[in-house]
């Protein structure tokens, strides 16, 4: 330590370093026995603030937030078993079947969202080979309007073969199915354009069986029926409407007016019979003529509005004029505005009406 003390206070000429170097201790220790822990402050700048533009989330995640109306929390629920279709590294698909979506009438980000969250694997499908051609078979037979809402609802039939599809088309015009009827029934039940010719041809004979019209509206209605409910259960609410007191003729008539009402349960058949015939005292006859009544749901439309306009008769705020028939067929939005929302007694109609809807029918009067 003395010999680095003389050297910083009387330095050595040149010559003498070599017999300096020869006396001290081999090898020579160093200054610092361990790295030094030495900052130095930037006095150019300062730490910059974090970024407020958000992390790079990737090309397709991006496309599916900025052009699709999809939110982050959409994405990820979406794609929760598909998240491989969000680590594509081009968005050139993407675009091309957009922009077909948008020729179908498509056009709006909330209109492409019900799109994705259908099948969120749609828009990765071939957009020439697939989509394309799809597309264009559509539109030979149906309308825009029709092709939007099997766009947004279901999507499998893009899955299928374009022979396998043109050979099921052509099998239901063969049948009858044309214009508007074909282009409404394969917006609501695509699944028949990837059934086999075999059980196209059974529901079709079943269908006829049953008194349905061969290529009328009905008869596109009754099929999807046939199909999800079995000829056996539907033949039983026949009979269990005809237990009800309906005739043939008025069965018959029901059915061609609207056969939605063989979906439900005979139980659900038994009890809105009941209701409207021995409390709302509407005759059968208007059931027939009006058979939209039979599938509205008691519980949430009928009892409530029912019970509603029965305070309105007790408290003597107004005389019932108008026919339950229409009653029943308001919007909630308009039944509300008329006969609740309006009225002097207007928090104890809206006890009722909710309490019908929860099941308590007690009349306040």
């Amino acid at each position: 330590m003395k010999i680095w003390k003389r050297l910083i206070t009387n330095p050595l000429p040149l010559s003498s370093h070599h017999q300096l170097i020869s006396m001290l201790p081999s090898p020579i220790p160093p200054l610092f026995t361990s790295k030094p822990h030495i900052t130095f402050p930037n006095f150019c700048s300062q730490t910059a603030p974090p970024s407020a533009t958000p992390p790079d989330r990737g090309v397709v995640t991006g496309f599916l937030l900025n052009k699709c109306g999809l939110s982050e929390e959409d994405v990820t629920k979406a794609f929760r078993n598909c998240d491989r279709f969000l680590r594509a590294k081009s968005s050139q698909n993407l675009e091309e079947v957009l922009e077909l979506l948008n020729g179908c009438g498509l056009t709006t980000p909330a209109q492409i969202r019900k799109v994705v969250l259908c099948n969120p694997k749609f828009l990765f499908y071939n957009a020439k080979k697939n989509i394309q051609t799809k597309l264009a078979l559509l539109k030979t037979f149906m309308t825009e309007e029709d092709i939007s809402k099997l766009l947004t609802t279901n999507t499998l039939l893009f899955d299928a073969r374009d022979d396998n599809l043109k050979s099921a088309i052509s099998l239901l015009q063969g049948l009858g199915f044309e214009g508007q009827v074909l282009s409404e029934l394969v917006a609501t039940q695509p699944s028949l354009l990837m059934t086999s010719e075999e059980k196209i041809m059974k529901l079709f004979k079943q269908a006829e069986d049953l008194g349905f019209k061969k290529g009328s509206k009905t008869f596109a209605y009754a099929l999807p029926l046939i199909w999800a409910v079995g000829k056996l259960n539907l033949e039983r609410r026949l009979q269990c409407l005809s237990s009800l007191g309906f005739s043939e003729e008025q069965i018959s008539e029901l059915s061609s007016r609207d056969p939605r009402f063989l979906g439900l349960s005979e139980e659900k058949l038994k009890s809105i019979v009941d209701f409207m015939v021995n409390y709302v005292e509407l005759p059968l006859s208007d059931l027939v003529k009006y058979p939209h009544l039979l599938t509205y749901s008691l519980e949430k439309r009928i009892v409530p509005r029912f019970r509603v306009m029965e305070a309105l008769t007790s408290m003597q705020v107004q005389e019932l004029k108008i026919p339950f028939v229409r009653i029943f067929h308001m919007t909630e939005k308009r039944f509300l505005e008329k006969y609740v929302n309006r009225n002097a007694k207007s928090p104890i109609l809206r006890t009722i009406y909710h309490g019908g809807k929860a099941g308590k029918f007690v009349i306040d009067k």
